[in-house]
């Protein structure tokens, strides 16, 4: 969870800089007019740091964004590197963009080009190359130079209000992600135990996932001091202006996961369970629950504003054709293509795929098969990578439940069987430190007999157990995917969960 957590907090963060001088936004001084280090925090401690610079090339603005972070998940701290570079013209229009990835020891890199009304990105990994074409959204903007010239043309005025159509592939390829930026009044805030005054500006991100916001405060020139940005079960992930010689300082990771999860209030038999009543509540009225999926395993019961009940029932892996809807190829072609996140073209995964299935043709047992397969193939079974490509966990054999996930997906794909991601909390008996929890999970759904049918090769499950809560699917077509998580993100820590009954399951 902690790469997509980290995507999202650096897509809030760069859509505001800061500078020592004023900028001419139309016209901006030859070379670099600005370099600016921040310092992040998490949990009130040093976690990471970011550089961005912006300087003028003739016609064009060259953005350039480093961002450093090290994050512990239990015992393996991770440290992620982000480099993002942009290409704009001194009015604004996008013409390239770059973002280069360093996850643990493994790096993948985005690039795309807009031009007549296209754009084309091409994303690399282990030496291979995905190359894909969309229409570019007419008026939408990168998020580093077009929206700081968007704040210093709007100015600082209370109560002003716009909104920006902001392209960012990590979040969605094929359209545009709505920034909706609110200025608001001067406040007393705190900057490292020292008060002083800041003007407070709230810049909204909003998908067809869900929405999160990022609060900045700047100076009466209206330069940033510090942004806040929402962190699950952690309250808020602080970025401070300051100097490079303290940015860079070192920095301890503090333990995500283990203020990231939700306590269940009872031990789970997940064996024995078949079926399990759910009741989630918002601890407070800043929660937006939103909406939760319908799946074969999920029913929702009933949704207030303050909370949602629903069940959970174990599926049978046996054809149930009455209970089948079935999809047209159309509606599964994004289940069976192959993209970034899982490449169901790689040789090497086509290789695994033929080898785990060992002949096997039926759905259910080639599903079991395939499932069982990952299982065992992944080795390492740890948290040290962020966020792989099923590429990448070919090769490398480890990961979390986020690899064992795409990976299986990918096998799935190359049998023809659609495949898809669920993300959701699970239940766990044990985590670190902690009895009894639910925390971020990721698994995998085949659609098989006209059902979405979950297996999960992490907890090493084909009769998935009733304990998992499923908030949002997705074919990981949007490469990043970062806005599959958004659901959550701005749930965790803020909603508790009642288990309302148990059923045990039939046999």
């Amino acid at each position: 969870m902690c790469n997509r957590l980290f995507k999202i907090i650096c897509l809030f963060a760069l859509t505001t800089t800061a500078s020592a001088k004023p900028i001419d936004p139309n016209n901006p001084t030859d070379g670099r007019f600005a370099d600016d280090w921040g310092v992040i925090y998490l949990a009130g401690q040093k976690v990471g740091y970011m550089d961005a610079t912006m300087t003028r090339q003739g016609d064009h603005i060259l953005s350039d964004t480093t961002t450093v972070m090290r994050l512990g998940r239990v015992d393996q701290p991770i440290k992620i590197k982000l480099i993002e570079k942009s290409t704009e013209t001194i009015a604004g229009k996008p013409i390239s963009f770059e973002s280069i990835q360093d996850l643990s020891t493994h790096q993948s890199t985005v690039k795309g080009r807009i031009k007549d009304g296209k754009v084309y990105i091409t994303n690399s990994q282990f030496g291979v190359d995905l190359k894909d074409e969309y229409d570019f959204p007419e008026g939408a903007v990168l998020k580093s130079w077009a929206m700081f010239r968007e704040s210093l043309l709007r100015g600082l005025k209370p109560g002003t209000t716009y909104e920006n159509n902001l392209y960012e592939p990590s979040m969605r390829v094929d359209g545009i992600i709505k920034a909706k930026t609110t200025i608001g009044q001067v406040e007393s805030i705190d900057i490292l135990g020292v008060k002083t005054q800041g003007q407070r500006v709230t810049v909204e991100m909003i998908t067809p996932l869900g929405s999160m916001a990022m609060h900045s405060w700047v100076d009466p020139d209206g330069w940033m001091i510090k942004a806040s940005i929402p962190a699950p079960g952690m309250g808020n992930m602080d970025i401070i202006i300051t100097t490079a010689a303290k940015a860079l300082a070192d920095f301890i990771p503090p333990e995500i996961f283990m203020t990231s999860s939700i306590k269940a209030g009872r031990r789970i038999d997940t064996n024995a369970a078949g079926q399990i009543t759910y009741r989630i509540k918002r601890k407070n009225k800043d929660i937006d629950l939103g909406e939760l999926p319908s799946t074969a395993m999920q029913r929702v019961i009933s949704a207030t504003p303050d909370a949602i009940e629903l069940t959970v029932t174990r599926q049978s892996h046996t054809r149930q054709s009455a209970k089948a809807v079935k999809l047209d190829k159309t509606q599964l072609r994004d289940y069976l293509s192959s993209n970034l996140m899982i490449n169901s073209q790689d040789p090497q995964i086509i290789a695994l795929a033929t080898k785990a299935a060992a002949g096997e043709s039926d759905p259910f047992i080639l599903g079991d098969k395939l499932r069982i397969f990952v299982t065992d193939y992944i080795e390492e079974k740890n948290l040290s990578v962020g966020f792989a490509t099923a590429s990448e966990v070919c090769r490398t054999k480890e990961g979390d439940c986020s690899e064992h996930a795409v990976l299986l997906a990918a096998l799935g794909r190359v049998h023809n069987i659609p495949s898809r991601v669920a993300v959701g909390l699970a239940y766990v008996p044990l985590f670190g430190q902690q009895d009894d929890i639910f925390g971020y999970h990721m698994w995998t759904q085949f659609y098989i007999d006209g059902r979405w049918i979950d297996f999960d090769a992490a907890l090493r499950e084909t009769d998935c157990s009733p304990t998992r809560i499923t908030f949002a699917t997705s074919s990981l077509k949007t490469a990043g995917g970062a806005d599959l998580s958004l659901p959550l993100i701005a749930k965790i820590g803020g909603i508790d969960i009642d288990i309302l009954n148990i059923k045990p399951r039939t046999k």
